[in-house]
């Protein structure tokens, strides 16, 4: 290696730095933000007045809260942005595999769905 020149290893380091640097610098969804968006919707099930629909059970509001909520503390470490919020809690029954589904006004739709439409008009609020 000659004087003055930086050896493989260290520009290695450098360049990982460099990019640490430059993608921490980029917009992301905060952990604060997330949690605000996620608590968005889990009021926004409780209070809808819809029917949810869980392995061909359905339920109230209130109970669907609950069990989304517990299935979100189960997977929390999962959990980076609201759309892995929605996929591994609100989604489908982990033991089915069947969709779960939410009825409102005579509507019958995948909950999925159903919160990826309200959190976009969230974001765009």
């Amino acid at each position: 290696m000659r004087r003055g020149s930086m050896g493989f290893r260290a520009l290695q380091v450098y360049a990982a730095f460099l990019f640490f640097c430059l993608t921490a610098a980029l917009p992301a969804e905060s952990g604060e933000s997330v949690r605000q968006e996620i608590n968005h919707l889990l009021q926004y099930i409780e209070s809808s007045g819809c029917i949810f629909i869980r392995n061909s059970k359905e339920s109230t509001p209130a109970e669907a809260r609950t069990h989304i909520q517990k299935k979100y503390d189960h997977f929390r470490d999962r959990v980076k942005t609201t759309e892995d919020f929605i996929k591994y809690a609100a989604t489908k029954s982990t033991i089915s595999g069947k969709p779960y589904k939410v009825r409102c006004n005579g509507r019958e739709t995948r909950t999925a769905d159903w919160l990826h439409t309200e959190l976009e008009k969230l974001r765009n609020r």
